[in-house]
């Protein structure tokens, strides 16, 4: 039987698990991990845009694992599009690598224009994403916690049986 100190270590670890669920399910269901400011590039240049004109040409973008959208200001007013992403793939340091070494964000927000050319202001990761680091985290803690407990699980046996093979099997 395992003693005190392994049987609680087990059960924190087994809530930690529990609670690493929870933060995976929660953030599985925002759609907002990484949100950012753009800038249309095309527009301000063809107006030959000041400071305080900028305003009118910066846009927002925004965009998780399934689902994002980006609110256009090319100088005639907000155009809201939406898309759907295909990052189910990515985990959690894949999707920090691919937004910072790929520019992802850039990336996504000048999909398919044609017309306009849009640059990123700024961006930043949102609290969904880091609840998925902490999920990870707390898998992590869960693993260690789970080797300083020791136990020991059963192994599982299988029993072997002889086989007795008479003569009188083999006839009939």
């Amino acid at each position: 039987m395992p003693g005190c100190f392994k049987k609680t270590l087990f059960a924190l670890a087994s809530l930690i698990s529990f609670v690493s669920f929870i933060l995976i399910v929660v953030a599985m269901g925002i759609p907002k991990w990484m949100t950012g400011k753009i800038l249309c590039k095309t527009g301000a240049d063809l107006v030959n845009a000041t400071d305080p004109e900028l305003v009118k040409f910066i846009g927002e973008i925004y965009y998780g694992l399934f689902r994002g959208g980006k609110i256009r200001q090319c100088g005639l007013g907000g155009r809201r599009s939406k898309f759907t992403s295909a990052f189910v793939v990515l985990g959690v340091t894949s999707f920090m690598a691919a937004v910072k070494l790929h520019h992802l964000t850039e990336r996504i927000a000048n999909f398919r224009e044609n017309v306009f050319r849009f640059v990123i202001l700024e961006e930043r990761f949102e609290d969904c994403f880091w609840i998925c680091v902490a999920s990870a985290t707390a898998h992590a803690v869960n693993l260690l916690l789970i080797a300083i407990s020791e136990i020991h699980f059963p192994k599982i046996k299988t029993k072997t049986e002889e086989v007795n093979v008479t003569a009188e099997d083999i006839m009939y």
